[in-house]
């Protein structure tokens, strides 16, 4: 087995003095998609900020790319190719598509901005179709969309993704995971937490799932979908073969 783009050794996180994330060890592989189930409160999105630096890291190791970097600052963390959506919006809404985009690129040279922005138009032609239209006037999908264009504007190859489906219509839900299928399909390894826990479980390769803060399982998604206890807790009992 290839050396894992993403090593957590006994990680325990959280905030003040109040630990969240307890001893969660996992290894991602590069370009793999693992969604990370758990009820409210068992720790999901505060891994994710502990992956990216966001928050109070007690012990453990966090291992990207071969290197340790759970003391780095996020900035550092994201020059090395660390991208973090987090939950709710996160765009600017009162400026146009094309205006979020350039504020994307502000952490690269201004010679590889027009580059940048190219390369994420060529990956969602969408943004270049509204591009003077305002961030906040678009769907919340198309939203989305132009919050991970601007995060895949730096190029990194570990995506850490916060709910990025949630409030969407079924439509528009379909619509975010195909996107993500087109992001790792590129090499990116992609991080989700996600409350459609049955369209992320299908388009993913491997799965998590945390409880009370520590990991309760790990294994393929597909394992993951079918084992009774994770079916009778996060998917109404029954499987469904095509997403949702």
């Amino acid at each position: 087995m290839t050396d894992p783009a993403l090593e957590l050794v006994s990680v325990t996180a959280g905030y003040g003095d109040n630990p969240i994330v307890r001893e969660f060890s996992t290894r991602l592989q590069a370009g793999t998609i693992t969604t990370l189930i758990g009820g409210n409160g068992a720790g999901k999105s505060t891994l994710l900020r502990a992956i990216y630096g966001t928050n109070r890291f007690f012990s453990g190791q966090i291992v990207f790319k071969g290197e340790t970097i759970e003391r780095l600052p996020p900035w550092e963390r994201l020059k090395r190719g660390i991208g973090f959506v987090p939950q709710g919006r996160c765009n600017f809404p009162a400026m146009s598509v094309a205006e979020n985009l350039k504020m994307g690129c502000y952490t690269l040279p201004s010679a590889r901005h027009d580059a940048a922005i190219g390369r994420v138009i060529e990956l969602f032609p969408m943004l270049q179709q509204k591009a003077r239209i305002e961030a906040g006037n678009l769907s919340g999908g198309e939203q989305q969309i132009l919050e991970m264009a601007m995060v895949l504007l730096v190029e990194p190859t570990l995506l850490l993704l916060d709910e990025p489906s949630l409030g969407l219509s079924p439509k528009m839900q379909g619509d975010v995971f195909a996107t993500v299928q087109q992001i790792a399909a590129r090499g990116v390894t992609v991080l989700v937490v996600e409350q459609n826990v049955r369209g992320a479980l299908l388009i993913s390769h491997r799965a998590l799932v945390m409880e009370q803060g520590r990991k309760f399982m790990e294994g393929l998604a597909a394992e993951v979908r079918t084992d009774p206890r994770i079916r009778q807790a996060y998917l109404g009992g029954n499987i469904q073969q095509t997403a949702a």
